[in-house]
């Protein structure tokens, strides 16, 4: 029945797998663990290490800014994206998802950078290396689904207050720009109706 009702009425049916995911699968809220709880271990197969101590932070955080070229004039919200794929029935899937992270989806390196910028210890460390990030410019790490162009944002509730409204029109313009980019594929289809709606 599922087969069947993905083949002849795809839209339906992920309308109604969305709805039973939300309904009866819920997303769980988790927080991540950053920050190691000892700076003075070396961190070694034999003796693991959990997170990074905030000068491992501040060198990867500065580092990564200054290859993407982001080093001033930052926005009140930097959206850190990584990509990943849904796919079913594909044995190829991992080819869609980030071939950096050995064919798995990068959305959890974008929540943990953006997890890593908003410290205040890290932004502290950075202004020592030339980069200073204003008090109110903020970090959001997302994931950006390349099958269905869909962006998960994280960590919404750690989000100022006072950056609110500019959250709210974030999520407006993504919401325009996954319409668009839809409808531009669409139009490549020769089954497409010339003006969808």
């Amino acid at each position: 029945l599922s087969l069947t009702a993905k083949t002849l009425f795809p839209y339906y049916s992920g309308q109604t797998a969305a709805r039973l995911r939300q309904n009866f699968d819920p997303a769980v809220p988790t927080t991540m663990i950053t920050t190691a709880a000892d700076d003075s271990d070396e961190a070694s197969p034999e003796h693991p290490r959990l997170g990074y101590t905030t000068a491992e932070q501040v060198e990867r955080v500065a580092a990564f800014l200054r290859t993407i070229g982001l080093t001033d004039g930052f926005s009140p919200l930097i959206v850190i994206t990584g990509h990943g794929s849904s796919s079913q029935n594909n044995p190829h899937r991992a080819a869609y998802d980030c071939g950096a992270c050995s064919g798995r989806n990068s959305g959890p390196n974008g929540r943990l950078f953006a997890s890593l910028a908003n410290r205040q210890e890290v932004r502290e460390g950075l202004k020592g290396l030339g980069i200073v990030i204003p008090e109110d410019s903020w970090f959001i790490g997302a994931s950006h689904n390349t099958c269905d162009d869909e962006v998960e944002l994280f960590d919404l509730d750690a989000v100022p207050a006072s950056l609110q409204s500019a959250l709210d029109k974030l999520r407006s313009e993504l919401d325009k720009t996954i319409e668009r980019s839809a409808h531009e594929r669409c139009r490549r289809l020769a089954s497409a109706p010339k003006n969808p709606s």
